[in-house]
């Protein structure tokens, strides 16, 4: 994962790209339409050390998820530790757990473990149905835009399309 970057910290809650970083970025725009902030410029409420201070590339998202389907060849401790990321442990409501990151749904379907995110200006998801290999990553520069309802859906479509 080449792409993949954390910025370096200074005294602000927020750490700053290096200029390639910001070169890549791309614009985020409100739910108008309208720019928000610079590109790569974290417009969001949370203003603590951490909070959306990732970033990656498409190319990256598919390699972690690739990796956490059990497609790419990974050491073993790291593949036990993404193993033990996808397992829940607090139950968040009937048919939801959480893990480490993770959320995980099962039920009636099959289970989907998630994570999806964003702020003001991006809006960013990654879901798996690991006993299936099916996986998906959407990464959007527009907020509030619930990529995990569209990625459920893909994927339950795909799932029911396999057992035909």
């Amino acid at each position: 994962m080449t792409s993949t970057t954390l910025p370096w910290g200074d005294e602000s809650p927020r750490g700053h790209l290096s200029p390639e970083e910001k070169r890549r970025a791309v614009q985020g725009y409100a739910d108008d339409g309208t720019p928000l902030g610079l590109p790569g410029s974290q417009e969001s409420y949370y203003h603590w050390r951490g909070t959306g201070q990732i970033y990656s590339s498409p190319r990256d998202m598919a390699l972690f998820l690739a990796a956490n389907l059990g497609e790419m060849p990974v050491e073993q401790s790291l593949r036990e530790a993404m193993r033990l990321a996808q397992k829940g442990i607090v139950t968040i409501g009937p048919r939801n757990r959480q893990g480490l990151a993770w959320e995980i749904s099962f039920g009636d379907e099959p289970t989907i473990i998630e994570k999806y995110g964003g702020l003001h200006n991006a809006s960013a998801y990654i879901g798996m149905m690991p006993h299936r290999k099916l996986g998906i990553v959407i990464l959007g520069n527009r907020a509030n835009q619930y990529p995990n309802e569209v990625g459920r859906r893909i994927m339950l479509n795909l799932a029911a399309s396999r057992r035909q």
